[in-house]
């Protein structure tokens, strides 16, 4: 068999926080590397909240923060950082229209300090999770170093407003809500890290296949040469991808790295 390279999204395909990485997704994993193929991880997260013990399950490769960073065999392909004036310009137009946020970076995620509402604790709280040391407060003169953002509309946030101005600069991708959503850079998404790692590697399209569940594995699914969406995805995602495999509960990675022959 040819060698194939298999790109993973993590939450919702590989993990659920409830039963974490099923032991049948582990033993696939362990019998794609058995077969010779290339496993990756293809992640809306970025760099440091991607755990080491996911990581060491077999994974050659990581497309982190939707694109934005790729990493092969311990060595950093690519890192796109938005530029660091363009970030407090950004941060300043959030502060000014209520929109609540989390920079997300190669190194860290920054939080603001000073917001103590109850729901931008709730996903601070997300993301303590991983560990304080992965949390930066946005104090007076932080260096910021950030690849995506994701954000929360409050109450007061005028939508019509403040869309227009993130969309000239950033791709919104919304999770089953209007009101929270991540900000890829435009130009940027899982499929065009996964064309950049495959022309590093000299590998084909050909060779590709995908498991995704979110609307930020759209792009993903479309662009592998197979892309198979977890029975536990979102509408949009299932009504868009040719190949479904069962949800991440009923062992679907197992079940679909079998159905095409991979394992």
């Amino acid at each position: 068999m040819n060698k194939k390279i298999v790109f993973f999204d993590v939450d919702g395909t590989l993990y659920l926080p409830e039963i974490g990485v099923p032991d049948s997704a582990k033993e696939a994993i362990a019998m794609l590397i058995d077969n010779g193929h290339i496993p990756i991880i293809c992640t809306g997260r970025t760099r440091p909240i991607i755990p080491d013990n996911l990581i060491e399950l077999g994974f050659q490769g990581i497309i982190a923060g939707a694109g934005t960073y790729i990493e092969y065999d311990g060595k950093v392909i690519e890192n796109h950082v938005v530029e660091e004036g363009l970030v407090n310009e950004i941060m300043t137009f959030l502060q000014k229209n209520k929109v609540r946020y989390i920079l997300e970076g190669p190194e860290y995620l920054y939080y603001e300090k000073k917001d103590q509402g109850e729901e931008y604790s709730y996903i601070t709280s997300l993301f303590k999770f991983f560990g304080e040391d992965v949390l930066k407060a946005l104090d007076p003169g932080t260096t910021i170093r950030m690849n995506k953002m994701s954000c929360t509309l409050s109450e007061e946030t005028n939508r019509e407003l403040v869309m227009p101005k993130l969309e000239k600069y950033f791709q919104p991708i919304y999770h089953g809500s209007m009101e929270m959503f991540e900000l890829v850079p435009l130009g940027i998404n899982k499929a065009t890290g996964i064309q950049r790692l495959l022309k590093y590697l000299k590998l084909d399209q050909k060779d590709t296949f995908a498991f995704g569940d979110s609307n930020n594995d759209i792009e993903m699914l479309e662009y592998v040469e197979t892309g198979i969406a977890m029975g536990n995805s979102y509408p949009e995602v299932l009504e868009r991808t040719k190949h479904k495999t069962k949800s991440v509960k009923e062992d679907g990675i197992y079940f679909g790295l079998k159905k095409f022959n991979l394992i």
